[in-house]
């Protein structure tokens, strides 16, 4: 086994798990666990984006974006709309007070609110989506309803998943024609119908098979739901590709051995748990 399958295997042996258990605790612990990884993007996100004439503020950055699922948790959608504008009206006045007008400080402040929009606000949808915000679950003792509501958030991170690996192996097996070569000359458009193909399909199977009696979806919304989700993952991944090569990066960190930075990981989830929460809040 070589180093690098060994890294990835050790980083997904004990990161998996620690997710699966916040999940499952939920409560006030979920948006703390959210915050935290939207903390450490947004750390990611500054370094790449610092310039030697632009000074992105990562530390205050990320503690803005490791509060925006908590706002949300306590106060809601309304809280968190709040938050943002907040934060739009704070960065612009301390980019305009500290950034010389030479550095651009409208463009400094625009920076530090997109990632924190981008992480933080993105991944505050995990509140609800966890916390069934969006529907009324049938009637469940605590540790039943615990369970349910952890199999539910992972709805989408499973489709993620392995959407991604049939994007991978069926790049590898099929791919020709590439999918946006200017972007990510790797990725290839045999590669992205494989991915579709597989969230269509894993999507029904995780509702009617993984998902408790009451809390499934019917078969149609779920295949709608898989390709929603297998759509918004190729475009996340993109996106975050998109902002390497801007950046003129690799990879966004080297935090998680054999991975690359907490970005590579969260690139497709960024879009894939907002919009399941809004497929669901339609359909549901």
């Amino acid at each position: 086994m070589n180093v690098d399958l060994r890294n990835r295997l050790a980083v997904a042996g004990a990161g998996v798990p620690l997710c699966v258990l916040v999940v499952y605790i939920g409560g006030p612990v979920l948006p703390l666990g959210l915050g935290f990884v939207a903390g450490l993007g947004f750390l990611e996100y500054s370094r790449m984006m610092k310039t030697p004439g632009r000074d992105v503020f990562g530390p205050l950055g990320a503690v803005a974006a490791f509060l925006y699922p908590t706002v949300v948790f306590y106060g809601g959608f309304w809280a968190g709309g709040l938050y943002g504008g907040a934060l739009l009206m704070g960065f612009c006045g301390l980019a305009i007070a500290r950034v010389p007008i030479e550095d651009l400080p409208v463009r400094t402040a625009a920076i530090m609110v997109f990632g924190v929009l981008y992480l933080g606000g993105l991944l505050s949808f995990g509140v609800p989506l966890r916390e069934g915000w969006m529907w009324s679950p049938p009637d469940m003792d605590s540790l039943e309803r615990r369970l349910a509501q952890t199999l539910f958030f992972f709805y989408p991170i499973i489709i993620t998943w392995i959407a991604d690996t049939a994007a991978y192996f069926g790049g590898r097996a099929f791919g020709k024609r590439r999918l946006a070569p200017n972007i990510s000359p790797n990725k290839t458009v045999e590669g992205a119908v494989s991915a579709l193909i597989a969230a269509t399909v894993v999507a029904p199977i995780y509702s009617r098979w993984v998902l408790p009696g009451g809390w499934e979806f019917d078969i149609l919304p779920a295949i709608g739901l898989g390709l929603a989700v297998g759509a918004f993952a190729i475009i996340g991944d993109l996106v975050e590709s998109a902002l390497k090569r801007e950046c003129g990066v690799k990879d966004s960190g080297n935090i998680l051995p054999g991975h690359g930075g907490i970005l590579d990981r969260l690139d497709s989830l960024l879009w894939t748990i907002p919009t399941a929460f809004f497929w669901m809040a339609l359909f549901k």
